[in-house]
């Protein structure tokens, strides 16, 4: 699969206009380590849709709900997202911590974000579902 790889405040452009430019996207599911990218990521994403409010980590909220995007914080979360489904539509959801939980998404895109021996921001596509 892709990996994208970025030095500490280079710009996310190739990897936010790949994943934009995937039609008909659902979600993309961000997992990996603490202060990798994932929140970052997301901010720049919601730029590129023309969100105009500030993105943050929805650590303390568990969902922050945009004008076109969807930010979850599923680190405490178990089980599925369907008390979370009415905010969904016409919007990217975009979930940190993917793995602790259960979707229903048909198509989304799971990324691993992590740190490389240089301290380089790692994104790198594990699945593609279209």
């Amino acid at each position: 699969m892709k990996k994208y790889v970025f030095k500490e405040n280079e710009k996310l452009d190739s990897l936010v206009d790949y994943l934009l430019s995937k039609p008909n996207l659902e979600a993309i599911l961000l997992n990996g380590e603490l202060g990798a990218g994932k929140t970052a990521l997301t901010s720049e994403i919601a730029k590129k849709l023309g969100e105009k409010k500030q993105v943050i980590s929805p650590t303390f909220n568990t969902i922050l709900v945009y004008d076109k995007l969807v930010h979850i914080d599923a680190y405490k979360l178990k089980g599925d997202l369907f008390a979370f489904e009415d905010y969904f539509e016409d919007k990217l959801v975009v979930i940190e911590w993917a793995k602790n939980i259960k979707h229903n998404f048909k198509r989304y895109i799971e990324i691993e974000v992590y740190f490389d021996k240089h301290q380089n921001h790692v994104f790198e596509i594990k699945k593609e579902v279209m």
